[in-house]
């Protein structure tokens, strides 16, 4: 099995990465593993490998196979517990390219503090370098609701326990090269709420006819989003 680690444009392999090598996996000098930069993977000979450092040569590289071919988006709801967590490696391991939390009136959680937002970052890493990604997602600053869609990109799709008619798989967008896909919080999105996100432009959809949990929403709608923009 390669392994595989998610490095900068600098091809520098993290102190945390050369303890991983040297220490856990225990490869040496001669060995080989895969670089994920940037949209490509590399073949990196290690030429020097330390608990410290790791110095190598990329001996071959190409296109990650992996990376969606549309840019998605996901506003993804405040969450209680390690829910949102759930969302974020799933959702990454899926194909987002981005996360923007937010807040809105019905929110319970209301705070994304300095350690959980480097929590959810080593998450996002990890589900990068299983999905055989090469691209790290960003999450931005959390953000409330009339402030979010300054930020979305794309056409923006607002999924919505309220709405019946329309469904998420009738609403794709076509050859758009980014899509914005927002779930609503645990209490819900309101319908002043959602008519701001009309008067933003944002096309209101349905998830089908059962209530979700929002965590259990996200997943799943990215999943069928994926899916219908990869083809």
């Amino acid at each position: 099995m390669t392994h595989r680690f998610l490095v900068g444009r600098d091809l520098a392999l993290s102190t945390d990465q050369a303890r991983q090598i040297a220490t856990v996996l225990r490869l040496r000098p001669g060995d080989q593993v895969t670089l994920l930069a940037d949209g490509e993977e590399l073949d990196y000979r290690l030429d020097q490998v330390s608990a410290a450092a790791v110095a190598g040569t990329v001996v071959a590289r190409r296109p990650a196979g992996a990376e969606p071919r549309v840019r998605l988006v996901l506003a993804l709801p405040l969450l209680r517990g390690e829910h949102s967590e759930l969302v974020l490696e799933s959702a990454t391991q899926l194909g987002v390219a981005r996360f923007v939390p937010y807040t809105s009136s019905r929110s319970v959680a209301r705070e994304l503090g300095t350690e959980k937002r480097k929590r959810w970052e080593r998450i996002a890493r990890e589900a990068v370098e299983t999905s055989r990604r090469a691209r790290l997602p960003e999450i931005a600053p959390v953000m409330g609701w009339p402030q979010l869609f300054e930020e979305l990109e794309g056409d923006t799709l607002v999924a919505w326990e309220e709405e019946h008619t329309l469904r998420l798989g009738d609403a794709v967008p076509r050859g758009s090269d980014a899509v914005s896909l927002v779930i609503g919080p645990e209490g819900g999105l309101t319908p002043d709420e959602v008519d701001l996100a009309r008067r933003n432009g944002a096309q209101v959809v349905s998830l089908g006819r059962r209530p979700l949990r929002a965590e259990t929403a996200a997943i799943a709608a990215v999943a069928e989003l994926i899916a219908a923009l990869d083809r």
